[in-house]
């Protein structure tokens, strides 16, 4: 992940330190799990079945152990999860402890339409529908401002996206922001925008969703949740008279959808340093409103015209993932502020940014039921560094690879071999400092077999290391010896080990089988009968 510096400000100590598997909705729980084992926590994760996103992991010190899910930690009583769960139990708390919420009334699933429309025309518009257990904005229409557009919108909800319980509130006017909240503190604030475009006074409304989209691609939690031409955003567009094709003025902003919702094409903007102390301190009293309830995300409407705010919900498992990495505005480092809220102890540790972990491994053998629970191998005690070898001679036979990959792991060094063009290859190594020098002078005995070395080049290496060793772009023999697995998987039960070697050999065997076969087709005459054919047939084709 190379970051751009000057059009985004997000967490040094985060970058180039995400594997694709972490990110998107994952990058939630990997950040919280990756600052404690960068302080020297035990890192440990916990096959629950659960979605990929929401791993239930273990951090634990000489002192403490809590498991999380998301943001979610073990401080966070099941009293509290249970009433923030309960989005009216949770206004009754907020009103009860005089924070505004929007006044409203839950509907079971067997509520009949017609009184939830009596109820609707009673309270007045505009109003706000949404189903009770939904989550990420779905199926929320809020502005209903008549009778007519509330039946169609409660039709939708309960016939269309099949939510049977709903809740119909006051419509407070506002902008979206989504507050998180640790010990009495706010220390994030992102304000959520529709998906949108800054005209140019040149580029068509498509070429500046196309040009937008570039931009979201760079980031690690918005590459997939690009802005999409559909219908809706063709209505939005015929609203104002526009189509995909208008050139909008310099400086016009164009809204393209109605909702705020980031997977949607919407920007997270950071806001922190902007918000008020009487905004800010809402947020706060909603969450000492929950018993039980240390730290939470909360969603707030907020009239910026006249400073009011009030809490449409709140989160026990908020995703921090926009906080992270903000589209505009600085990013806040949300993971530092629960380790050290749970973990006091590793405030004076000194997170060292060298090494990171992959998570990708881990969530496919929970998935196929093949590992229970993965320890990750303890970050080094001593000064970590790190170096790359570029090696020139003869060494770019399997051996070589495979003996530089014995000794790395064997003084429990990480990084990779490389094998590059020219009778080159490149070694990346981090780990503690001694063992490091260990490898160099293994390195420099050129004691592995069919290994001739002519000149060895050594530079320092700044950007962070992921844990393990492999050998990056191995011959077919090596992919074969070296496996899934280039982390020690000590985590694994016995069952497991046995589950995952099993299918290890079956897979090899396959692929083995398939290579000779292969290898039997295209060396058989009727193979090289039939090459004329073949090439007559591919003329055919293209014309």
């Amino acid at each position: 992940m190379k970051l751009e510096k000057k059009e985004f400000q997000w967490l040094p100590h985060l970058e180039n330190s995400i594997p694709l598997s972490a990110k998107g909705y994952t990058m939630s729980f990997y950040s919280i799990a990756l600052e404690g084992w960068r302080r020297g926590l035990k890192l440990k994760f916990i096959n629950e079945n659960r979605r990929r996103s929401e791993l239930l992991f273990e951090l634990e010190s000489d002192k403490n152990k809590y498991k999380f899910v998301v943001s979610r930690g073990e401080l966070i009583t099941s009293e509290a999860q249970l009433i923030c769960r309960n989005k009216i139990e949770t206004k009754e708390y907020l009103l009860k402890n005089n924070v505004s919420t929007p006044k409203g009334q839950k509907f079971e699933k067997d509520t009949d339409d017609k009184d939830i429309i009596s109820f609707a025309n009673k309270t007045g518009y505009p109003l706000v529908i949404k189903p009770s257990d939904g989550t990420g904005g779905r199926g929320v229409i809020a502005g209903i401002e008549d009778e007519a557009a509330f039946i169609e919108a409660l039709k939708y909800i309960r016939e269309d996206l099949r939510y049977k319980e709903v809740i119909v509130e006051n419509y407070f006017q506002g902008d979206d922001f989504r507050v998180y909240v640790i010990d009495k503190e706010v220390v994030g604030i992102i304000k959520r925008i529709p998906a949108n475009v800054v005209g140019d006074g040149q580029s068509t409304i498509a070429e500046l969703i196309e040009e937008k989209n570039k931009l979201r691609q760079k980031s690690p939690i918005l590459s997939s949740s690009l802005i999409k031409i559909d219908k809706e955003l063709r209505n939005m567009l015929q609203q104002i008279g526009y189509d995909t094709d208008s050139v909008p003025s310099k400086a016009e902003r164009v809204f393209l959808k109605s909702k705020n919702n980031i997977s949607a094409g919407g920007d997270p903007v950071d806001i922190t340093n902007e918000v008020s102390e009487e905004i800010q301190q809402v947020a706060i009293d909603g969450v000492n409103s929950i018993p039980g309830l240390p730290h939470a995300g909360v969603d707030l409407m907020v009239n910026e015209d006249t400073g009011k705010a009030t809490i449409i919900e709140i989160n026990t498992q908020a995703n921090i993932r926009t906080h992270l990495f903000p589209m505009i505005g600085e990013a806040r480092d949300i993971p530092s502020k629960l380790i050290d809220y749970y973990f006091p102890e590793t405030k004076s540790i000194r997170r060292d940014p060298l090494l990171y972990f992959e998570v990708g491994q881990v969530k496919d053998m929970f998935t196929n039921g093949s590992l229970k629970e993965y320890v990750y191998p303890k970050l080094p005690k001593g000064k970590i560094v790190a170096t790359r070898f570029l090696i020139s001679g003869k060494v770019q036979g399997v051996n070589y690879g495979a003996w530089v990959r014995r000794k790395a792991r064997d003084l429990d060094l990480n990084g990779y071999v490389k094998f590059l063009e020219s009778s080159q290859v490149s070694i990346i190594v981090a780990g503690e400092e001694s063992r490091i020098e260990e490898f160099r002078r293994l390195i420099h005995s050129s004691s592995s077999r069919d290994a001739k070395i002519v000149d060895i080049e050594e530079k320092n290496r700044g950007n962070p290391v992921k844990i393990g060793f492999t050998i990056v772009n191995a011959s077919f023999d090596q992919k074969i010896e070296d496996g899934y697995f280039p982390v020690r998987l000590e985590g694994i039960s016995r069952l497991g080990k046995k589950k995952v070697n099993k299918k290890r050999k079956k897979r090899n065997k396959k692929v083995k089988n398939y290579e000779k076969k292969y290898n039997e087709l295209i060396s058989s005459r009727s193979w090289k009968i039939t090459k004329p054919l073949r090439l007559v047939a591919r003329i055919v084709k293209k014309q």
